[in-house]
């Protein structure tokens, strides 16, 4: 797969669009939300990472038409564990642009990687939905929040 951003603009350009709500739901796909969470680790602490993610996610449903009080696309578990795994994938990464990470973490984390650490019964439960639970499976992800 070649890279799929050539320029830090257009990284910077990706956020923006994110958190003024301007980006059209069809671009808005696991690539571009590993993306914006990449930018967020990189220039906060994790905490206030993924209360900008949620934020600005809870934000963008809401310019895409969606009734938030009948139906809830969003979901703690899944934001907290990539909000994590990318943290820890952007620490590990010290030293490389944010150009090469935003390559490099798009290449490397498909939307199926958590189904790695959970059961899909328990990662798609009205529970994880609603609120952080843990994994379930032998193999779950270190912790490299910290």
């Amino acid at each position: 797969m070649s890279a799929k951003f050539e320029t830090q603009d257009e990284i910077i350009g990706l956020v923006r669009a994110f958190e003024e709500c301007t980006i059209r739901r069809d671009d808005w796909r696991h690539a571009e939300h590993l993306v914006v969470a990449l930018y967020y680790c990189s220039t906060c602490e994790l905490e206030a990472a993924i209360d900008k993610m949620r934020s600005g996610l809870f934000h963008l449903l809401e310019s895409f038409g969606v009734d938030l009080t009948r139906e809830m696309p969003y979901h703690e578990t899944l934001t907290i564990f990539w909000m994590r795994t990318v943290n820890g994938f952007e620490k590990e990464k010290n030293g490389e642009s944010l150009l090469e990470k935003a390559n490099a973490v798009v290449e490397l984390f498909d939307k199926d990687y958590p189904l790695r650490f959970y059961s899909r019964e328990r990662l798609f439960s009205d529970e994880a939905r609603a609120g952080f639970i843990e994994a379930d499976l032998v193999d779950k992800p270190k912790d490299r929040s910290s």
